[in-house]
């Protein structure tokens, strides 16, 4: 496969964690040059894995991908379990790399499917498990 000059360059950017223009995005995603990370606006482009393969650094690839969404929820619970409450600057220092929002809306997530509530008024209050009876 060759590439022009404008190709490699849109690839170096997304190798250097920057955008990449809707002109090449589509196809560098169905030749399998790069993956996709995360489903919404925040969503951002990386290279494939088999880029990462080939130079001896899949950890890399992991890592740059970051824990998978049920993989967070996890930590959340087992943190509540734990301590039996937790703030979102608890969240926070357990996930450094998102954003506060990208917290909030797991948080959200995990109380509409009824496994924790938030207790106290906002900016003030703490999350819990929800005690099944």
């Amino acid at each position: 496969m060759l590439f022009s000059f404008e190709e490699i360059y849109a690839l170096e950017r997304v190798r250097d964690n920057k955008s990449i223009s809707p002109k090449f995005r589509e196809r560098f995603l169905s030749s399998g040059l790069i993956e996709q990370v995360g489903r919404t606006r925040g969503s951002r482009y990386i290279l494939s894995h088999r880029y990462y393969f080939h130079e001896g650094k899949p950890g890399l690839n992991t890592l740059l991908t970051g824990i998978p969404r049920e993989k967070q929820k996890e930590f959340i619970i087992r943190h509540l379990l734990k301590n039996k409450k937790g703030t979102l600057d608890d969240f926070k220092d357990i996930f450094p790399e998102l954003k506060p929002m990208d917290i909030s809306n797991i948080l959200r997530e995990l109380r509409r499917d009824g496994k924790i509530r938030y207790v106290g008024v906002r900016g003030s209050g703490y999350w819990e498990i929800v005690e099944n009876t």
